[in-house]
C-alpha cells in the first residue's frame, strides 16, 4: 500500500499564509462598503439641480449632506423600501430636533463657553456631567440645549447619571432632554430643570430608562 507523504513544513506554512485573515475580511468589507457608498453618492449628486448642489455645498455638516443625499436616493428608487423610508424619517427627525435645540458644539466651543480646558470638558463628559454625542470620526459633540447663560443647566448631571445607569445611549438621552414630557406638564426636561423641578425630572428619567428608551 502506497504511503502518502505529508506536506513539508514550508508547504504548510505557505498554505496557511494564503488563508484570509480576519483583518483581510474586514478590509474587503470596508472596500465594498466604500465602493457602494461612493457609487450611490455619485448617482445621487448627478441628479441634483444646480440650486440643489449649491445648497448641498453650503450644508452645515457632513451629516446634513448625507441625509440630503439619502433623501434623494430613496425618492429615486423605483421600488422604495419601507425600512429605508423609516430610517430616513428617523434621520430627518434627528436633524430637525438638533436644529430646534441649537445644534451641536465642539469641545473647543464648550471649553470657551465654560472657561475650561478641552481636557476638563472631556473629563466632565466621561463623568456624565455633560452630555456628549459621538459624531463623525468618533469626535464628541455637545448639544447646545444643556447650556444657558454660559453655564450648564442646573442639576443636569443628576439626570445624566440616572440615564447612564439605565444604559440609555447618548442619542436617546438627548431625545429625552429635548422632548416634551407628559410627566412634566408638557415641558421638556431641560425646561423643567431650569424651572427648578429636579425631583420631577428624575422621576421622568427613571421611567424613560425603564421603558421609554426601548
Amino acid at each position: 500500500m502506497a504511503r502518502h507523504r505529508l506536506p513539508a513544513s514550508s508547504t504548510l506554512a505557505a498554505q496557511a499564509s494564503q488563508v484570509p485573515t480576519r483583518e483581510a475580511f474586514q478590509k474587503d468589507y470596508r472596500t465594498v462598503a466604500l465602493q457602494r457608498g461612493t457609487s450611490a453618492t455619485i448617482a445621487a449628486v448627478s441628479r441634483l439641480s444646480n440650486a440643489e448642489l449649491r445648497a448641498l455645498a453650503q450644508a452645515p455638516s457632513s451629516f446634513d449632506i448625507l441625509a440630503t443625499l439619502a433623501q434623494h436616493a430613496v425618492n429615486d428608487e423605483r421600488q422604495p423600501d419601507d425600512l429605508a423610508h423609516a430610517r430616513l424619517q428617523g434621520l430627518q427627525a434627528w436633524r430637525q430636533l438638533l436644529q430646534q435645540t441649537g445644534g451641536l458644539l465642539d469641545s473647543a466651543a464648550v471649553a470657551e463657553l465654560l472657561a475650561l480646558s478641552p481636557a476638563a470638558i472631556h473629563k466632565r463628559y466621561k463623568a456624565h456631567q455633560l452630555l456628549g454625542i459621538r459624531e463623525e470620526k468618533r469626535r464628541i459633540m455637545y448639544p447646545a440645549l444643556q447650556f444657558a447663560d454660559d453655564r450648564v443647566v442646573p442639576d443636569l448631571s443628576s439626570v445624566l447619571k440616572i440615564l447612564a445607569r439605565d444604559h440609555v445611549d447618548e442619542r436617546a438621552q438627548f431625545r429625552f432632554l429635548a422632548g416634551a414630557n407628559s410627566r412634566l406638564d408638557g415641558r421638556t426636561p431641560i425646561q423643567a430643570l431650569n424651572d427648578g423641578d429636579l425631583s420631577q425630572v428624575l422621576a421622568a428619567a427613571r421611567t424613560f430608562g425603564e421603558h421609554g428608551a426601548a
